[in-house]
């Protein structure tokens, strides 16, 4: 295993010998251990290099003599070379056998590479070690040099005034097949609405057909018990308030409640430092949901990124910043390992070892991501926990697999470098950057979190539906550049990857100007909504994993932030309806958008997807929580009852003032012949009222047998279920 000192390469720059105008082509930034130079990377055996050209490039001049491997003692090594992405990306793949673990290889690009206007690129070389495992420390000391090098390297970036523009989706947090959309019931009850089959997603409310379990306010767990009548009593309240303790999220199995959330501690206590912020996970047996009984506190320091419940088995994700700001002033307080604790085990809190901290390859992050992992029905087995130096984001989970994706910046050294008449390179315009995703994989086997490959795509994603497991291969869609301002040139992608998180095929460059809404992937076909000024749903075929295709796509106004099955050839959008206003001749029109839409798409055809039906709820301000929450959605799939919370708004015109008409929450039946309103359940408004009531809202609808009930932070209602 390699370990020790860590230094960072810059990413490869191969610039332009022509006057100003240069091409810029980027490697995957990548992390520098133990190797022979200061500027070699790790990769492992497997690993397939994916470099990005801002031209597009000749392709005769792409060939073994200007783009070659060597050994340690010069031999050529024989890998395949692609050119891809309209000759603007080129692929690296490693020889058949793979490289050989503990060696250095040198990647060489020669000057005769040009562009497809003949411009030559920059002699230009680097160096990669192979390993076959993540690298770790040997000691704290070794992490605090880790923390002190990518300090210097941020500063470097800081200074040199590269903005980075995030993403414009909201962060929130599918199986493949139809199956996997759940939350449709099980034994006359809702569950929620999980987006894979088998792999369990917390919420904020949790029903097992005989009581409902509300976190209210993120301090008071409340346990109603339902009654023959429908009606409900509350028969517990419990407060967090004293241990200064945040429940946001519940996972409900068999007997065990699982309540999610976040503490923070000014002091020092149980071993943790002071000011430390930890997610906890309060594990309580409800037997007798009267009278919960706390098992255990399995506890990592740091805010949650996201959890998932496989069976008896709790999986969450916490992200963690150590205070290496303060490295500089008072080295001796800065505490660079994390914590964590099983109460199982000891009440105390125990520091990370060193020598366990892993680094996830291409990293260069101040951050940690630590993989809790919890048998929540057998005390017996102690919780595992598995820090690594890099960031997480959204996560996506199959019954074998766990994906997490991060955002990666390339950003040169010298990234804030401006052209002008005696400049001999133009690297990058001041604020560009190359945004990427990385792809850590990670088998699962019970309690055993191991990591597996990672892959890297271009561009960001938007939430978890942005990612499937389909047949063994991994598909994301991804928006890449700018999606604001005058100069948008931002444009859409599929990959796809296969086991070792290579990217076997893909389609590219889909939808310029615009970014994707929402994505679905149902068996072996990709949905995918884009927007700008219309709709455009684009359909396509994953069936090759190495030649993906569109074959459909359907420009409608409006768009959709979330897609959901009906069955293997419909679709069910919700977003918002838009309009065009004129603005100044020659100027674009100004996009309005209206009330709340839900689309009816029909894709039986999939080279002519239709929007089949359509209904307009309320006016110009409507909104509902399954715009970013999946969770907020309501479904029957036996009675094809599909309902959600809202909050009406009206507003006649752009001088006028935002009208609050109602809030609530509506049921529709929707078939594949239609969407039909089944029941709406708005409250009364007061004459006065100005803006909708948080604390009135409907943050969930369940439904046991016959009974409908609406979940708000004042109370829970109760309807007949809708025919």
């Amino acid at each position: 295993m390699v370990n020790k000192k860590w230094l960072f390469a810059a990413a490869v720059l191969l610039i332009a010998g022509g006057g100003i105008t240069a091409f810029l082509l980027t490697s995957r930034p990548e992390l520098t251990g133990t190797a022979t130079s200061a500027s070699s990377k790790m990769v492992f055996p497997d690993h397939t290099w994916t470099f990005y050209f801002t031209e597009k490039m000749n392709s005769e001049s792409i060939n073994e003599d200007t783009v070659f491997i060597e050994d340690s003692e010069g031999n050529k090594i024989e890998v395949s070379l692609t050119l891809i992405n309209e000759n603007r990306s080129l692929r690296v793949a490693p020889p058949e056998k793979g490289y050989m673990v503990g060696q250095t290889y040198t990647m060489h690009f020669s000057d005769e590479l040009k562009s497809s206007l003949g411009l030559k690129m920059k002699e230009s070389s680097f160096s990669f070690t192979i390993v076959d495992d993540l690298p770790s420390f040997q000691s704290e000391e070794d992490v605090k040099n880790y923390f002190a090098a990518a300090m210097e390297k941020q500063r470097v970036v800081m200074e040199s005034d590269v903005t980075v523009e995030e993403s414009a989706a909201e962060s929130t947090s599918n199986s493949s097949d139809m199956a996997s959309s759940g939350g449709e019931g099980s034994g006359g009850h809702s569950e929620t609405n999980n987006q894979v089959e088998g792999v369990n997603e917390a919420d904020i409310v949790k029903t097992d057909g005989s009581y409902i379990y509300h976190l209210n306010q993120n301090q008071d767990l409340l346990i109603h018990r339902i009654l023959d009548s429908g009606e409900t009593e509350r028969i517990q309240a419990l407060s967090f308030e004293q241990a200064n303790f945040y429940g946001n999220q519940l996972f409900l199995h068999e007997n065990t409640l699982v309540v999610l959330g976040d503490a923070w501690s000014e002091v020092a206590k149980n071993g943790l430092p002071a000011h430390s912020g930890v997610t906890s996970a309060y594990i309580y047996d409800v037997s007798d949901p009267a009278n919960p009984q706390l098992q255990r506190e399995v506890a990592a320091q740091g805010h949650m990124v996201n959890a998932r419940m496989i069976g008896d088995n709790l999986y969450f994700i916490t992200g963690h910043y150590p205070d290496v700001w303060l490295m500089q002033e008072e080295p001796e307080k800065v505490e660079v390992l994390p914590f964590f604790k099983d109460s199982a085990v000891s009440e105390e809190y125990q520091k990370t070892a060193a020598e366990s901290i892993k680094v996830f390859p291409e990293s260069e992050e101040t951050n940690y991501s630590t993989i809790t992992s919890v048998n929540v029905a057998d005390l017996t087995l102690p919780a595992k926990t598995q820090s690594y130096l890099g960031g997480s984001g959204e996560l996506y989970m199959s019954q074998s697999h766990l994906y997490m994706a991060a955002y990666s910046y390339d950003i040169p050294e010298n990234a804030a470098a401006t052209s002008d008449a005696d400049s001999t390179m133009d690297i990058m315009p001041v604020g560009r950057f190359n945004a990427n995703t990385k792809i850590y994989k990670f088998a699962i086997n019970g309690l055993d979190v191991q990591f597996v490959a990672e892959g890297t795509v271009r561009g960001t994603i938007l939430n978890q539906f942005s990612m499937d497991e389909h047949d063994g291969y991994f598909r994301i869609v991804t928006t890449d550049g700018s999606t604001f301002g005058e100069n948008r040139d931002s444009t859409n992608n599929l990959f796809i990857l296969d086991e070792g998180m290579n990217i076997t095929g893909s389609v590219e460059d889909l939808a310029i100007g615009e970014r994707i809404y929402s994505a679905r992937f149902m068996g072996d076909k990709a949905y995918m909504v884009t927007f700008r000024e219309t709709d455009p749903l684009f359909v396509i075929d994953t069936a090759d994993p190495a030649n993906p295709e569109v074959l459909g796509e359907l420009k409608i106004p409006g768009f959709s932030n979330y897609l959901h099955p009906l069955d293997e050839n419909h679709l069910i959008g919700f977003g918002n309806e838009t309009s065009l206003a004129a603005t100044k001749p020659g100027e674009p029109p100004l996009v309005l958008q209206e009330g709340m839409k839900i689309s009816l798409f029909d894709v039986t055809d999939f080279s002519n997807p239709v929007e089949k039906d359509v209904e307009v709820i309320g006016g110009r301000g409507t909104y509902s929580p399954i715009m970013h929450d999946h969770k907020a959605l309501f479904q029957h799939k036996e009675r094809n009852l599909y309902g959600f919370p809202i909050s009406l708004y009206n507003q006649k015109d752009l001088n006028s003032e935002m009208e609050f008409v109602g809030q609530g929450a509506m049921v529709y039946k929707i078939t594949t012949d239609g969407i039909e309103l089944a029941e709406e359940y708005i409250q009364e408004k007061d004459p006065n009222q100005m803006y909708d009531d948080y604390e009135s809202m409907v943050q969930r609808m369940i439904y046991v047998d016959d009974t409908l009930y609406t979940i708000s932070m004042k109370g829970i209602n109760h309807y007949p279920l809708p025919e």
